[in-house]
């Protein structure tokens, strides 16, 4: 299992782990459509350590979040 964070940009992965994460976080991510299981990929990265965009790839739903958040969100590679 990698980090989302480690994750090249487009790439397609599932999310597999959302556990390490803050609960609030999780709670808002799994209401936004972004739950274990569902597939995700990064649109953007910001420049100097700034936030990632994800993108949920079934409803195309966009977040931003901090990239410390993305390296604790665990995801396979279907």
């Amino acid at each position: 299992m990698s980090s989302l964070l480690a994750m090249p940009l487009h790439q397609p992965v599932l999310i597999s782990d959302l556990t390490r994460i803050d609960d609030r976080l999780r709670r808002r991510m799994i209401a936004l459509g972004f739950y274990e299981g569902c597939s995700v990929r990064i649109k953007r990265r910001a420049i100097f350590s700034g936030p990632l965009t994800i993108e949920q790839i079934e409803h195309q739903q966009m977040i931003a979040i901090r990239r410390c958040d993305a390296e604790q969100i665990g995801v396979i590679v279907p």
